[in-house]
């Protein structure tokens, strides 16, 4: 057999292998009946609840608690309370509420510390939401905002009492937008990645999802944002946090169920990156992104330019991304009645990669893509990096937008543990931002 049949069979016989290695993946799914009851139950509550998020103005005073809640009216005509936030510093508030009801989200000042809203204290509100589901993928989360003010014609004599939570009309949920924390945080470990993947309505009630800071920002130093992959969590990028270059740089990272559908993680992620820099006025942002990491990161990017209206991200590094998609998520949407929902958007040819295809990286926006492979032999390119196949990797509809395409001879988790990899960023990172791609 001469050497490039040789090939040929070795890359057959890895095919072969990875295929049914996927096959086998998923009939041991069905058997675990108990993994796959669990998983529909989260995919029938991310149905049955959809989030809310207001901010409002003026910000909340030392002085006095500032208290959000939501309301909503029975069918015997009485008000039921849902459940309260004390503001944030920032006037944001989140809730995760039924999407068969309609509700009021509103905010007061407690100003004479009853724990209650009573009539002259300031106040406001917005009537007629509907919540969209967690996992429709058109849904676009939108900010609410109002002011709280004394004038804000609520009925007079009203009394709204706080409560804790009121789980089955909905609860409240936290949300990191710019918290100082750090990567050995137990939240961060390994296991809140399969749990964000397989359990993600449980991730966002038992984690704080958003962007977090690994040190109080420094106005200094440019922000470079870290987005994980499938099943992965925050404390991927140990190695590469570890030998960054701090004195340039600040580190920060988003932290998101990677089960849920892929536009509604890229909306969090463009509005906590709207939020920071209104709030701390950072010029220029960086993202650098991991696998499916990759795909959130590019549409985040495309939202987060639009909603500011100039383009401050200048840098993107994706590393091992499916930017063609990936078969086994397709398997998993034609064998499964509720796959997980992310998998739709991964599947060649969703519409979540189409609109990436239509819609690359912003101009202005300077796009490293770093792919890589294990070899077969010495001297003998692989096909694939042990998850994502190499033709996947460089999708020409992404990579003809690519500002610099780099290889690295490393699988898909251990090219995140190589010095090489943290030098091809940095270099690209520490180029001028001239604008050019």
């Amino acid at each position: 057999m001469d050497s490039r049949a040789a090939q040929a069979s070795q890359r057959r016989s890895r095919f072969t292998r990875r295929l049914w290695l996927t096959l086998a993946g998923i009939n041991l799914t069905w058997l675990c009946s108990c993994s796959l009851l669990g998983l529909n139950g989260h995919l029938t509550k991310m149905e049955q609840y959809g989030s809310v998020t207001i901010q409002v103005t003026p910000p909340p005073k030392e002085s006095a608690p500032t208290y959000a809640l939501a309301w909503t009216t029975l069918d015997d005509g009485e008000m039921e309370t849902v459940g309260y936030h004390r503001l944030r510093a920032d006037g944001l508030a989140y809730f995760s509420l039924r999407t068969n009801f309609t509700y009021s989200v509103g905010a007061f000042t407690d100003e004479n510390g009853t724990g209650r809203f009573e009539d002259g204290e300031p106040g406001g509100c917005v009537t007629n939401v509907h919540p969209s589901a967690l996992n429709d993928p058109a849904a676009r989360r939108k900010i609410r905002h109002f002011a709280l003010t004394r004038d804000h014609h609520l009925p007079p004599n009203l009394v709204i009492d706080i409560v804790d939570t009121n789980n089955p009309l909905g609860t409240t949920v936290q949300i990191a937008v710019g918290d100082v924390a750090q990567l050995d945080d137990p939240q961060f470990a390994s296991e809140t990645g399969s749990r964000g993947l397989w359990r993600p309505f449980d991730f966002m009630c038992q984690n704080v999802p958003g962007i977090y800071y690994t040190e109080p920002y420094d106005p200094k130093r440019v922000p470079v944002v870290f987005v994980y992959g499938i099943g992965g969590s925050p404390q991927d990028w140990s190695y590469v946090m570890q030998h960054f270059d701090r004195t340039r740089y600040q580190l920060w990272f988003f932290h998101y169920p990677s089960g849920m559908r892929l536009a509604r993680e890229a909306w969090s992620l463009a509005a906590c990156l709207d939020i920071l820099k209104e709030r701390d006025g950072f010029a220029q942002c960086d993202v650098v992104a991991h696998s499916m990491g990759g795909l959130v990161s590019n549409e985040a990017i495309q939202e987060a330019v639009a909603r500011e209206g100039t383009n401050f991200i200048a840098k993107f590094v994706s590393i091992s991304t499916p930017w063609g998609g990936h078969e086994a998520a397709s398997l998993g949407v034609r064998y499964l009645d509720k796959p997980v929902p992310s998998w739709k958007d991964v599947a060649p040819e969703s519409d979540f990669l189409k609109s990436l295809y239509t819609n690359p990286v912003p101009s202005g926006t300077a796009h490293d893509l770093i792919y890589g492979e294990i070899p077969i032999s010495a001297g003998v390119p692989g096909e694939d990096d042990g998850v994502v196949t190499v033709k996947s990797e460089l999708d020409p509809r992404i990579c003809k937008h690519a500002t610099m395409v780099n290889h690295l001879p490393y699988g898909h988790v251990e090219i995140l543990n190589q010095p090489q990899t943290t030098r091809l960023v940095l270099d690209f990172l520490d180029q001028p931002a001239d604008g050019t791609r």
